[in-house]
C-alpha cells in the first residue's frame, strides 16, 4: 500500500515537474514559429516581444489602407493552457486585443459608431481574437465582437455579439470554419429602425481570397422615411477562384425570396460575376464603395480603378417581373482628366451592354418611374404586348439603343429627365 502511494506521489510530482519545465522548452519553439509566420504576412509587423517562462507578450502593427492599428497579445505556452472555455492541452493559447492607442481611421470610425469612444486600455477593445494551437495538428482562431448595450440621446443599440471561428492545420490549410451573429436591435426614439435576427454561416476561404462563403439571415427588419421593410430567409453566397497571380474570379449571389415593403416588389435575386479582378482593385472597391460612410464617399474616387463585371438582377412584383442584365468593361478614370467642357468624357473609357425587360405596369410603378417615363416618351423603351424592353451597347462613346446609333449625351439627358 505504501509502495502504491509512493508511486502515485512520484507520478504526480513528475507530471507537475513536466508542466513546470515544458513551457520553458516550448516557448523558444513557439517564438521561432511565430516569427516565421509573421514573415509571410506583409501587413503585420511584430514591434515588441517579451518572453517569460510560462508565456509571452507581443505588440504588433496591422497595416491598413489609410494607416495602422496596434494590437497587444498575451501568450501562454503549453502543455496546460487556461482558455476562456476552460483548461485545455496544447502548445499555445493567445488572446489579442486592439490597444486603442493607434487605430486606422476607418476602423475607428466603424467601431466607435456602435461601441462609442475606444480608450487606450486593451480592456476597452471591442474585438478579441483567441488563438489555440492544439496538439492534434489544429489551429483555432476565434474572433469575438463583444456585446453592445448603448444609449446615446434618443438612439439605443443592443447587440448580442458575434463569433467567427477559423480552424486550420499547422500549414494553414482550412479544415472547418463558421460564424455566428447575435441578435441586433437599433431603436431611434420609440421606433425600431433596424432588427437582425441571430444568424449563422460557414466559409472556407484561403488567404488568397479563393474559396466559398454561405450566409443566411432568417429575418431583417428596417424602418425609415421610405417606410417599413421586412426580409425573410436572406441568402448570400460567395465563390472566389484564383485565375492569375493576385487575381481572382469572384461570383456572388444574393437571394431575397420574401420581401414586404412599401414597394410592389415581392422577391429579388442578384448575381454578380467579376471575371478577373486584382487584389488591389477588389480591395479598392470594397473599401471605397462598401466600407466608406456615404457622407464621405466620392464617386470619382470609387470608379478610379478598372472594373469588369457581369450582373443579372431579377425582381418579382405584384405588377409583374423585371429583369436587368449588365456587362461592363470599365477602363478606369482617365488620367488626363476632363477634356474641355465635355462632362461625359468618361463614356469614352467604357464598353458594355445592358438589357432591360419588364412588365410595363411593374416598371411604371417602381421607384424608376421618372426615368422610365422619359425613356418611353422618347422611344428608347420598346413596347410589345404590355412588355417594355431596351438593349444598350456602348463602345468607347459610341452608343446604340435598340440597334440604332444615338449620341450618348442625348441618352443620358433622357435618362436624367433633362430633355
Amino acid at each position: 500500500m505504501k509502495a502504491l502511494r509512493f508511486i502515485l506521489i512520484a507520478f504526480t510530482a513528475l507530471l507537475l515537474l513536466a508542466a513546470l519545465i515544458a513551457p520553458g522548452l516550448i516557448g523558444p519553439k513557439v517564438e521561432e514559429a511565430l516569427q516565421q509566420q509573421l514573415a509571410q504576412q506583409p501587413n503585420i509587423d511584430l514591434t515588441g516581444y517579451q518572453r517569460s517562462w510560462f508565456g509571452a507578450e507581443a505588440l504588433s502593427q496591422l497595416k491598413g489602407k489609410d494607416g495602422t492599428s496596434e494590437t497587444f497579445t498575451e501568450i501562454q505556452h503549453g502543455p496546460v493552457l487556461f482558455t476562456r472555455g476552460g483548461p485545455r492541452v496544447g502548445a499555445l493559447y493567445a488572446e489579442t486585443r486592439l490597444t486603442g492607442k493607434q487605430l486606422e481611421p476607418t476602423l475607428r470610425y466603424q467601431l466607435e459608431a456602435y461601441y462609442g469612444p475606444i480608450g487606450t486600455s486593451v480592456e476597452d477593445s471591442p474585438v478579441l481574437v483567441e488563438t489555440l494551437v492544439g496538439a492534434n495538428n489544429r489551429v483555432t482562431n476565434t474572433v469575438h465582437l463583444l456585446p453592445i448595450d448603448r444609449n446615446v440621446a434618443d438612439q439605443q443599440i443592443q447587440f448580442a455579439g458575434a463569433r467567427i471561428q477559423l480552424v486550420t492545420d499547422y500549414q494553414g490549410q482550412q479544415q472547418s470554419s463558421h460564424f455566428e451573429l447575435g441578435e441586433f436591435v437599433r431603436m431611434d426614439g420609440h421606433r425600431e429602425s433596424l432588427y437582425l435576427q441571430s444568424a449563422k454561416g460557414n466559409f472556407q476561404l484561403a488567404p488568397s481570397g479563393a474559396g466559398t462563403l454561405h450566409a443566411k439571415l432568417p429575418l431583417v427588419r428596417a424602418n425609415n422615411d421610405s417606410g417599413p421593410l421586412e426580409l425573410r430567409d436572406v441568402e448570400l453566397d460567395y465563390t472566389g477562384k484564383l485565375v492569375a497571380d493576385r487575381t481572382l474570379n469572384v461570383q456572388t449571389a444574393l437571394k431575397l425570396p420574401e420581401i414586404q415593403s412599401s414597394t410592389p416588389a415581392s422577391s429579388l435575386t442578384q448575381q454578380v460575376n467579376l471575371p478577373a479582378i486584382s487584389y488591389d482593385d477588389l480591395h479598392h472597391y470594397l473599401y471605397t464603395a462598401l466600407l466608406t460612410p456615404s457622407t464621405q464617399r466620392s464617386w470619382p474616387q470609387v470608379f478610379n480603378r478598372p472594373l469588369k463585371m457581369q450582373q443579372q438582377l431579377d425582381i418579382e412584383s405584384a405588377n409583374g417581373p423585371m429583369q436587368l442584365q449588365v456587362d461592363v468593361d470599365w477602363k478606369g478614370m482617365p488620367r488626363n482628366g476632363q477634356a474641355g467642357n465635355d462632362k461625359l468624357f468618361w463614356l469614352d473609357h467604357l464598353n458594355g451592354t445592358a438589357n432591360i425587360s419588364a412588365a410595363e405596369q411593374a416598371l411604371m410603378q417602381s421607384p424608376l418611374i421618372m426615368q422610365a417615363s422619359a425613356l418611353k416618351q422618347y422611344g428608347f423603351l420598346k413596347e410589345n404586348n404590355g412588355q417594355l424592353s431596351m438593349h444598350l451597347q456602348l463602345n468607347r462613346g459610341n452608343l446604340e439603343v435598340n440597334g440604332q446609333q444615338l449620341p450618348a449625351d442625348l441618352f443620358v439627358l433622357a435618362l436624367m429627365g433633362g430633355f
